[in-house]
């Protein structure tokens, strides 16, 4: 219980450390992102700090197992460079015996981390999510960005071509405003200025040299082009004042395992009803296929067949795929396109959120993954400090993360499962702390010499094996 107490607490303060450091570093990344949008909205402080709060839960979310790794590797460090490994050695205590508490914690912690991803963080990526969007409606055209559709103001789309952030103009200008029961108006002015009305409610638009055209929709004959050198249009009702609303969508990052996995049971369920109709109706005509096809061989069939499940369903001899291959498909198959279309949307709904749910529970157990590989290489290191935590979390921070962000990619394009995805890093980092593991049971450390001192040594080994020669000759000045 003493050493336990007592190995708990060397990893204390390196984890409130690397918690902090980690979380203030997606802090500043997050806020570089928006600053400029929220400075440009004029917000409260309030609401700048409820956005920050909102935020951080994603942030702890991953930050957590990485203080876990860096807490491990730190204490691991300091207690192998002051020789305190090797006296629990000497009293017969193994390392594995001190790591025994750091894995238990490791395993409260994956626990309440889970419990975190499943109930908190939904619902504050949900208030997130929202309060965007209220936030995107508080003066909208401070963030007009040139060459892309604004939809922010009701009943209109603008796009603009260029933006000269010196002198407030906009250039090559196009104004869509589809009005109901009156037709369409299209506007395309050269340039434009922007500014509010005092009291800060309407937008106004000066247009210089462009061109008004209307559609009438009593006559959809009468087409007018108007020209113009100087027009004024104005969006009203734009509002100035943060307005928060309910928001009742939530996507996959905002729902929590229970309402996922109600989402995957439906789309599952919509796959058995394609197949359902399928097996009614396709399959039945092309098995129905298959048996012309076997009583005439030079009869062509459309190379869709020759794909899983087609293959699978219909039994084609060698001959007819051989004939085949060589043909073109028929038109009459576009059920068989619409059907493949509509099964992988299904299944790529079910790969998504799949993915979501597995997510929730893979990275906090990445904790326990972390003590199998933060304990033994700071043992093996034999050295301890910031530097020894910096220097290996940043391999397999990279290592891991790269294998969650690769493997969500491939899920979501259905090449593979979604549980071999999301539990792939954790198994081959798990293997590599296993094998670290093992190394340290059998006291096979890692050397502590720099790369230029083991080339040093390489150097003189070399020099000792060779009597002094290099390339046949000897060196002047040895024996």
């Amino acid at each position: 219980m003493i050493l336990a107490k007592y190995i708990l607490k060397e990893h204390i303060a390196p984890f409130c450390y690397a918690i902090f450091v980690i979380t203030f570093l997606f802090l500043v990344d997050f806020l570089i992102r928006i600053l400029s949008s929220i400075l440009s909205k004029g917000l409260e402080w309030r609401v700048v700090l409820e956005i920050v709060v909102l935020n951080l839960a994603w942030m702890l979310a991953l930050s957590v197992p990485m203080a876990v790794l860096v807490a491990t590797l730190m204490a691991f460090g300091r207690l192998s460079a002051d020789n305190e490994i090797t006296a629990l050695r000497a009293l017969g205590l193994s390392p594995l015996r001190a790591m025994m508490p750091v894995i238990l914690v490791g395993a409260l912690l994956a626990g309440g981390l889970m419990w975190f991803n499943d109930r908190v963080l939904p619902n504050a990526n949900h208030r997130a999510a929202a309060l965007r969007n209220d936030i995107s409606r508080k003066k909208p055209a401070a963030l007009i960005a040139p060459r892309r559709i604004i939809r922010d103001f009701e009943g209109y789309q603008l796009w603009m071509d260029q933006v000269n952030p010196e002198t407030d103009m906009f250039y090559g200008v196009r104004i869509y405003q589809p009005q109901a029961g009156q037709g369409l108006r299209y506007t395309y002015a050269d340039s434009a200025s922007l500014r509010y009305t005092p009291d800060g409610t309407n937008l106004l638009i000066r247009l210089h040299h462009g061109e008004n055209h209307v559609v009438e929709p009593r006559n959809p004959n009468q087409y007018l082009r108007i020209r113009f050198r100087t027009q004024t249009a104005a969006i009203q009702n734009v509002d100035a004042a943060l307005k928060r609303e309910e928001r009742t969508y939530r996507t996959d990052r905002e729902m929590s395992v229970a309402d996922m996995q109600k989402v995957v049971d439906g789309a599952r369920k919509n796959l058995e009803d394609l197949r359902a109709e399928y097996a009614g109706g396709i399959l039945q005509d092309l098995r129905l296929y298959a048996e012309q096809l076997r009583a005439d061989s030079a009869k062509p069939i459309p190379p869709r067949l020759l794909k899983t499940p087609w293959r699978e369903q219909v039994t084609l001899t060698p001959e007819v795929i051989a004939v085949a291959l060589r043909q073109e498909g028929d038109n009459k198959w576009f059920q068989i396109d619409r059907y493949e279309g509509r099964t992988a949307l299904s299944r790529q709904e079910v790969s998504q959120y799949l993915v979501e749910i597995h997510k929730k529970f893979s990275i906090p157990f990445a904790c326990i993954i972390f003590v199998l590989i933060g304990a033994p290489l700071g043992v093996m290191a034999r050295r301890g400090g910031i530097g020894t935590g910096v220097l290996y979390s940043l391999f397999f921070f990279v290592l891991y993360w790269a294998g969650m962000i690769r493997g969500e990619a491939l899920a979501d394009s259905l090449k593979v499962s979604p549980w071999a995805a999301m539990w792939g890093p954790n198994l081959i980092v798990g293997m590599i702390g296993l094998w670290l593991v093992w190394r340290m049971a059998r006291e096979k450390y890692v050397s502590t010499q720099t790369p230029w001192q083991r080339l040093t040594f390489l150097f003189r080994y070399l020099w000792r094996k060779s009597g002094g020669r290099f390339f046949g000759r000897r060196v002047a000045g040895t024996p």
